[in-house]
């Protein structure tokens, strides 16, 4: 996460009235349903703020199960018939931000916090569900794989993520 901003947990003291990604339902979501999502343990929402809470990015995930079969064969190898993952449910950055590769940013906070989740409690894969087929190129620029006959679902394996983090720096 860019040192400028504070990454928590979205909460009453988060000013979300102004956010504007350009995509009304995932603006919509944030300002209408986040709060319920997370009171009712569905979603964990986390925002990004400079200091004043004002939301200028926020995720959403949750626990998820994919089955193996929906998987292609190399992708479901050695994994159980029903994979505990972890959905991306939302990502979005305010329109101000965009441009500045600060999106790439937030998406690796996500992959963190899963992959700490992960660690603490199993899951083998990030799931994402792009909304569109630019969204679709932004997950697989940061190595998601399509998933076979569902071009606009996602996977990353957590794997990955921690070989790249414990990988020594050249």
């Amino acid at each position: 996460m860019p040192a400028e901003f504070t990454c928590e947990v979205f909460g009453d003291s988060h000013d979300a009235s102004r956010f504007s990604s350009g995509q009304a339902n995932l603006d919509d979501w944030l300002l209408k349903a986040a709060r319920g999502s997370d009171g009712r343990n569905i979603t964990r929402t986390y925002v990004w703020h400079r200091g004043d809470g004002t939301v200028l990015g926020f995720y959403a995930i949750m626990p998820y199960i994919i089955e193996r079969d929906s998987l292609t064969r190399r992708q479901g190898r050695g994994l159980v018939d029903s994979i505990p993952c972890y959905l991306i449910a939302r990502l979005a950055l305010d329109q101000a931000l965009h441009g500045q590769h600060l999106g790439s940013q937030l998406l690796l906070s996500a992959l963190m916090r899963i992959a700490q989740l992960s660690k603490a409690g199993g899951g083998r894969l990030a799931v994402v569900d792009a909304s569109n087929d630019r969204a679709v190129s932004f997950y697989v620029h940061h190595g998601f794989e399509q998933i076979e006959g569902r071009p606009d679902r996602l996977i990353f394996a957590l794997r990955s993520l921690r070989d790249r983090l414990m990988a020594p720096s050249s």
